[in-house]
């Protein structure tokens, strides 16, 4: 009985002596080295249409005259190196924003009104006499993943009518997009801000 019972102290204690010394040894022995932090992300380059002053961007969500418009598509319309307009397509209507210092809004929608291939200087849409004053040669840039519009360059011109009453004509080889609707004062428009991620 007392050979059983001294090997069982023997066994016991060269097991607790092991295990002393296995975590001795793990104790001592050095942590691996930690992986070194991501580098830092490069900012965001700025979208085309901030580098040229907008305020308003690809993806905004906002609030025209109680219309709520989801700024799904956007082109920079520009003559040279200098803005002209953004023109910014959402389900409900099209928003056309003018460059700083101005930044006029026109909330529009799009007009089926035959054209010929030099607009005139006046025309007539539901029911509203419109004058041109401004026809310019603008370069047409998509914004982001937008669709291209049929053509990279055309023909813009801005008409006027009655109070806030406005049309917008873009063409080029005898075919044209027409936008009717009116100015907006900026009491009427509620930004919700967005930006690009919320169209990912």
């Amino acid at each position: 009985m007392s050979l059983i019972l001294t090997a069982l102290v023997v066994g016991g204690g060269a097991l607790v002596a092991g295990l002393a010394t296995r975590y001795a040894v793990k104790k001592r022995a050095p942590a691996p080295p930690l992986p070194p932090p991501p580098p830092p992300s490069a900012p965001a380059a700025p979208s085309p249409l901030a580098r040229a002053g907008f305020e308003i961007e690809l993806g905004d969500v906002m609030e025209v005259l109680g219309r709520e418009l989801w700024l799904e598509e956007a082109w920079l319309l520009s003559e040279g190196q200098d803005p002209v307009a953004a023109l910014f397509q959402a389900r409900e209507a099209t928003l056309l924003v003018l460059p700083p210092p101005v930044s006029t809004l026109y909330l529009l929608n799009d007009a089926a009104i035959p054209l010929p291939a030099e607009p005139p200087t006046s025309l007539e849409a539901g029911g509203v006499r419109f004058e041109r004053v401004r026809r310019l040669r603008v370069l047409v840039a998509p914004v982001g993943k937008s669709a291209p519009l049929p053509w990279n360059e055309g023909l813009l011109s801005e008409y006027r009518g009655l109070e806030n009453d406005a049309l917008w004509v873009l063409g080029h080889g005898g075919h044209s997009r027409v936008w009717q609707g009116r100015a907006v004062h900026t009491s009427d428009v509620v930004r919700w801000g967005g930006g690009a991620k919320t169209l990912e």
